[in-house]
């Protein structure tokens, strides 16, 4: 300790469980200090969109500009069963995701191609569609 009752840096290096503790809150506060970045603040046309077994998908048609960043937010408050228990969009989004009551599902993409991309279940039952002008 020194004449100010506040220990050396010597102390400190030599105690293990201080100097974990020390690396931690360091990495805590670089962590949250870092700019976060995010596909959705990057100028994404952002598309709210419900979903309910009664209802399917709602809305269910979207149109987006070719080249420009698109994103599907997808709020479940039934979980979906059988045939139509995923969704994906062909062409766009080619991995089926589970339609499960309160987990948010977010699809992004840019579409390079104009047409109409259908929304489908897994086995391709149309449920929508993403028109690309």
């Amino acid at each position: 300790m020194n004449d100010n009752g506040k220990k050396s840096v010597m102390e400190v290096e030599s105690n293990p469980m201080k100097m974990k503790r020390i690396s931690l809150l360091a990495i805590t506060l670089i962590t949250l200090a870092a700019p976060v970045t995010s596909f959705a603040t990057a100028n994404a046309a952002t598309f709210a969109v419900g979903y309910t077994n009664a209802h399917d998908i709602s809305p269910n048609n979207f149109t987006v500009k070719k080249g420009e960043k698109a994103r599907l937010e997808i709020n479940p408050t039934d979980t979906a069963t059988g045939c139509m228990s995923e969704i994906m969009i062909p062409g766009l989004w080619d991995k089926p995701q589970p339609l499960v009551k309160g987990k948010k599902i977010v699809i992004e993409f840019t579409p390079q191609k104009s047409g109409a991309y259908k929304i489908t279940c897994a086995m391709g039952v149309v449920r929508g569609a993403v028109n690309v002008r």
